[in-house]
């Protein structure tokens, strides 16, 4: 039994700081469930600066080289972001003997395989929580709690700005700019926000759940991703009056007959569906497994306690173990023997689809749409015709349509073959329903 555990934490940001918080408010409830002391040694900042949070007698530097040498430190909490020097720091921790405990989507979603193939080299362990979900326990849940099942689906709301952006222009009727620059306000994205709203930053959570689920990496580039910033505020209204529904920007990752399909898009789900009502910065996760069946968490997808939580709940498993000296005597991943998987196509992908089609308001301009749809084995589940409010649609005419179970590849040529009409004014509209 060790006397103490060790830390050494890198990256003093919004995480870090909230971090930091965490362990001087929650020390006696920290201490009392790893059952041992638990120090603070260093803080790498890039500012020479001593916060108010940093206690009398923890060290502080501006190279994270020093911290993952010294002999003391027992885990290594990376909070820096980004890939560089971040992908550095947890490797030269885990070669210096030290386990690591980090919140960086980005490197494990690209380095995945050769961060834990060197863990299990060095019989290290490296914890992730706050990687996906903010201060949702979601990666705990599907490791541990649903170790027992094969999993056939998940599907997540994984970001809560554009989460935040699509409640916005659903609610109060905002364009996609305003809503964004009001999500701006509020410090929920930065001043480069296509990460967020191009589908990034679910594409590398779905990627991380995907390899958590499998058992095997799931690279970004098997991801189909799609963000949100072509949709129109018609889109959101029409959906929200005539189909009582509502659009969440979904990263899925889901089982099939031809394989494993990975993907984030803007999805068109029920007023009656749980997601539906998951609003603003929150985060919701799905499971689907063999012997539980379904499975959904909620909660706050952002935010510096939230995340700093599940910072500070890796901190307290690993630090149990290496406390009691079996930390890195088994893999963290549960699913890590298993055998390789079969990515499938996204145009294998199987769903319901919501089409809008702009086009002049003339006889017999919809039966020849609905014969393309029929040419393509699309079955139509219903038609609306509506007419534009908006002056820039001007002798137009938009026609919704949804289809009952169709294969992605039958849609997409159907959706080609349509907007080569000349009846037809602007690109068909297609978003998937969930």
């Amino acid at each position: 039994m060790k006397e103490k555990v060790t830390l050494g934490l890198i990256g003093f940001g919004v995480v870090g700081s909230g971090t930091v918080e965490l362990l001087r408010r929650q020390k006696q409830d920290i201490e009392s469930c790893v059952g041992a002391p638990v120090e603070l040694k260093w803080i790498c900042s890039r500012s020479r600066k001593r916060s108010p949070l940093i206690d009398r007698g923890v060290h502080q530097t501006k190279d994270w080289k020093v911290v993952v040498a010294d002999p003391e430190v027992d885990c290594v909490v990376e909070l820096m972001g980004g890939t560089d020097p971040a992908k550095k720091v947890v490797l030269s921790a885990l070669k210096h003997g030290k386990h690591v405990v980090t919140a960086n989507k980005s490197i494990l979603s690209e380095y995945w395989n050769e961060i834990f193939e060197l863990a299990h080299e060095r019989r290290r362990l490296v914890y992730f929580e706050a990687a996906v979900g903010g201060g949702v326990p979601v990666v705990q849940a599907l490791n541990e709690g649903l170790a027992g099942n094969e999993i056939y689906k998940i599907v997540g709301i994984l970001n809560g700005t554009t989460n935040f952006i699509l409640t916005k222009m659903q609610e109060s009727n905002m364009s996609f700019k305003a809503a964004l620059k009001l999500a701006q306000a509020a410090g929920y994205t930065e001043a480069d926000p296509s990460f967020d709203i191009e589908g990034v930053d679910a594409a590398q959570k779905v990627s991380i759940l995907g390899s958590v689920a499998t058992g095997q990496w799931v690279p970004p580039s098997q991801i189909y991703s799609e963000g949100i910033s072509h949709l129109q505020s018609v889109d959101l209204r029409l959906i929200k009056d005539r189909i009582h529904g509502t659009i969440k920007l979904l990263g899925i990752a889901e089982k099939t007959e031809d394989g494993w399909v990975f993907r984030v898009h803007p999805t068109l789900v029920a007023r009656t569906h749980p997601f539906a009502n998951v609003r603003n910065e929150y985060n919701a996760i799905a499971f689907h497994g063999s012997a539980v069946g379904d499975v959904m968490l909620y909660g706050k997808g952002a935010g510096r306690l939230p995340t700093s939580s599940a910072v500070i709940s890796d901190i307290i498993f690993l630090s149990r173990q290496i406390a009691n000296g079996t930390a890195g005597q088994l893999p963290y991943l549960s699913r890590l023997a298993r055998k390789p998987i079969k990515f499938a196509d996204m145009a294998s992908v199987q769903s319901r689809y919501y089409l809008r089609v702009t086009t002049v308001d003339r006889p017999g301009v919809l039966a020849t749409i609905t014969g393309i749809l029929g040419k393509n084995q699309v079955s139509i589940a219903s038609v609306h015709q509506d007419t534009f409010e908006d002056s820039s649609y001007k002798k137009s005419v938009p026609i919704t349509l949804l289809t009952h179970m169709t294969r992605e590849a039958d849609i997409q040529a159907s959706v080609k073959a349509i907007n080569d009409l000349s009846a037809i004014k602007a690109p068909t509209v297609l978003l998937r329903m969930e």
